[in-house]
């Protein structure tokens, strides 16, 4: 059910810190892909870095999205030249897409963009307020719903992979809030380099599975929409029961990747420092 305002106000993403767990789709990843990075992020009192030029983009591809969706792709257009964006290959890539999407589905029936949404859940007796901005949610001509979600930057199999776990998130949470079914999921990468028709690339070969449909623009951009699959929700529920498990004991372990932590960790001189010696650990607690 939908949270009330003492329930939120009652949350908080420190374990044991008030009376619910607040826990979000960000802060649920992260804890599953690496405890330690979710300590510093939400628990520890480290001043967050400011966002970076990449960041600053993905906001305002997002933006466009939803100019595309609530007015139609030509006012994307609009807003992406008033952002000086208009020679953005990402932005003329998601334009693409837009007007095909449109176009093969008779039109673009939005149900909501960008809006959020918090829910409370008594969960293996964990008191939980789950927050959720989804991109979009649109209506299947066929019926049902659409989670939609933009991805900027690169795009392989490895990332759709780990978005569609995102999507069964949000799935669960409007079905905690009483939605109609959840019945596709749409990934959209207006940044993903289309290659030349003999490139072996396996996120192209997606169109070739059952049930899905895919749309590529011209040099960047693709689109896929595949129907849910109950085998990604059933792997979810087990990953949600042991993440919220020791979540709420305060477990903090590292999982040190030696690409993965120096490149994409913003804490990463923080666990090189236990991992060389040079300062304690953290005590779980």
């Amino acid at each position: 059910m939908k949270a009330s305002k003492e329930q939120s106000d009652a949350s908080s993403y420190i374990p044991g810190e008030k009376d619910l767990l607040r826990c979000s789709k960000s802060s649920f990843f992260t804890y599953a892909m690496c405890p330690r990075q979710y300590y510093w992020k939400y628990v520890a009192s480290i001043p967050r870095p400011p966002p970076n030029e990449a960041m600053i983009r993905g906001t305002d591809i997002h933006s466009m999205l939803e100019y595309g969706l609530l007015d139609g792709p030509d006012a994307l257009t609009v807003a992406a030249a008033e952002k000086g964006m208009e020679d953005d290959e990402g932005v003329a890539g998601l334009v693409q897409l837009l007007h095909m999407i449109a176009n093969d589905m008779g039109g673009l029936d939005v149900v909501e963009v960008e809006v959020k949404h918090e829910c409370y859940e008594n969960y293996e007796d964990n008191e939980i307020v789950w927050v959720a901005i989804i991109d979009a949610v649109l209506r299947h001509p066929d019926g049902g719903l659409i989670l939609t979600e933009l991805k900027t930057g690169g795009m392989n199999v490895s990332k759709l992979a780990r978005t569609r776990k995102e999507l069964v998130f949000y799935s669960r949470v409007l079905d905690l809030l009483d939605y109609e079914k959840v019945t596709h999921f749409l990934y959209i990468a207006p940044d993903y380099e289309v290659p030349d028709q003999y490139a072996n690339d396996k996120l192209m070969a997606e169109a070739n599975k059952k049930g899905k449909t895919v749309w590529i623009g011209r040099g960047h951009g693709i689109a896929i929409m595949e129907p849910v699959n109950t085998r990604s929700f059933n792997a979810f529920a087990k990953s949600l029961s042991d993440t919220i498990a020791t979540l709420t004991i305060r477990q903090w372990p590292m999982k040190w990747n030696n690409y993965f932590c120096p490149v994409w960790c913003d804490y990463h001189l923080a666990c090189e420092s236990e991992l060389t010696g040079e300062s304690e650990g953290i005590m779980n607690g």
